[in-house]
């Protein structure tokens, strides 16, 4: 164990992590990166084949991102967001407004901040209209939108949110789309959204006490990328608008061209009334996060004083760098056609996961979604491998030690890498992710 490591482990409390876990396998020393890959301390290096977290859109240290970061911070490189403004956060709103289809822009820190921000003026929407009673959020299962305690309790995955149903709110669970495991016995290729009527009902069961319905386009990430069709997004959209709740759509995962879209929801020909934005809307060079709104919303909150007013406020709301770093990457986004991009890397994704993956008899389903892939394992008999063993921890260890740096979701590995991956560092991140699959499950007591 190198000295650094020794010191993090006095000092440091590692997110997502059972530090007892680090004593078995202590972190990996990163000291410097380039494209895909991170360069570790002692000598060897890691493919990034998860965008480190799903933030990093080009490749670590792209000379452009670091270009801008460097000639803003030279110009100015905070000031606040009231009172004040500056060129930078008037372009990078009037770019997102103009992708996005919505009308305002409201900027935050980090993805669930973002979260807390657009469940915040969801409801004071609604008690601007004088419906203070529709307090409740309607949720998926298996739902993930953050770790702070308004975004937990419109969370369904059990690690990260149940010890703290003491001290969060129980909000309106809808049953959601599970196509792999379909109640219906309906399929990719054949699916009556049979879902969708039967939450649409549950939904408008409880209307008049809901506020806001918040989903992940397309892709729930944490519960395992678990992908469901756009009818389904679509239809819930409608149901909601129709009575009157507000669509929340937390796009901090899959935006910014992941889906093969530049957002994910334009996958499903509508305009949601809430956006939030992450991740990827500075390149991964820093945290920076937005809401994008309607302008019935805006106008929801325009006039009558302070008691009508959104007094929501972060200290780096609107932060210049971060807004020069995002319009940057809007840039980079279209010079570089990322959706052409996605869509090309996306087919080879697909098919390496199907030659390495589809023969190990482990191998349940195989799903994709534009630069977005997994890998669901399951015994042959299709019953789940054993969670006690936390074989996709084990997974994602053999990977390290192979050079790839994966993070299975339970027994779900997934690929998320930059776009700037080359077709052989695509097949490296694949192929290793089997063999490393293959060693552990076939080693184990199944």
């Amino acid at each position: 164990m190198s000295s650094l490591v020794e010191r993090d482990l006095r000092v440091n409390w590692h997110p997502c992590t059972q530090m007892a876990d680090h004593q078995d396998f202590p972190p990996l020393v990163v000291t410097s990166a380039r494209g895909v890959w991170l360069h570790l301390e002692n000598g060897g290096r890691l493919l990034d084949g998860i965008s480190s977290w799903w933030v990093n859109l080009f490749g670590h240290c792209h000379p452009r991102l670091l270009r801008v970061l460097a000639d803003q911070a030279s110009r100015l490189d905070h000031c606040m967001f009231a009172s004040l403004t500056h060129p930078w956060a008037v372009e990078l709103s009037e770019r997102l407004t103009a992708l996005s289809g919505l009308h305002r822009v409201f900027y935050a820190d980090n993805g669930s901040s973002a979260v807390e921000l657009a469940m915040k003026m969801a409801y004071h929407y609604q008690v601007n209209l004088g419906h203070p009673e529709r307090k409740l959020f309607a949720h998926l299962s298996g739902s993930y939108h953050g770790e702070t305690l308004g975004a937990l309790s419109v969370g369904d995955l059990g690690l990260y949110g149940e010890p703290y149903r003491g001290i969060t709110r129980r909000n309106l669970r809808l049953e959601g789309p599970n196509c792999v495991d379909c109640s219906y016995g309906g399929t990719r290729s054949f699916c009556s959204l049979e879902c969708l009527k039967r939450d649409v009902a549950t939904l408008e069961a409880a209307a008049p006490e809901v506020c806001a319905v918040i989903v992940e386009p397309l892709v729930q990430g944490a519960a395992g990328m678990r992908m469901y069709p756009a009818g389904y997004f679509r239809g819930l959209r409608e149901a909601a608008g129709r009575l009157g709740i507000l669509f929340i759509d937390d796009e901090i995962a899959m935006g910014f061209g992941r889906t093969g879209r530049i957002f994910a929801y334009q996958h499903a020909g509508v305009v949601p009334d809430l956006v939030c934005l992450s991740k990827g809307i500075t390149g991964g060079m820093m945290p920076f996060s937005a809401v994008l709104a309607t302008e019935g919303i805006y106008q929801a909150f325009y006039g009558g004083g302070l008691e009508r007013a959104f007094l929501h406020s972060h200290s780096y709301c609107g932060n210049p760098l971060g807004c020069a770093l995002g319009i940057e990457v809007l840039k980079m986004l279209e010079d570089m056609e990322v959706t052409a991009l996605v869509g090309r890397l996306g087919d080879r994704l697909v098919d390496l996961m199907e030659r390495y993956f589809r023969p190990f008899r482990y191998t349940w389903d195989i799903r994709s979604l534009g630069l977005v892939g997994a890998v669901e394992l399951r015994r042959p008999d299709g019953s789940l491998l054993p969670p006690q063993m936390r074989l996709g921890r084990q997974i994602g260890l053999e990977c390290m030690r192979r050079g790839v740096l994966l993070r299975p979701l339970g027994d779900v590995i997934y690929f998320l890498p930059p776009y700037v991956i080359g077709e052989d560092e695509l097949e490296l991140m694949v192929r290793t992710a089997c063999q490393a699959a293959e060693r552990v499950l076939e080693g184990a007591d199944l």
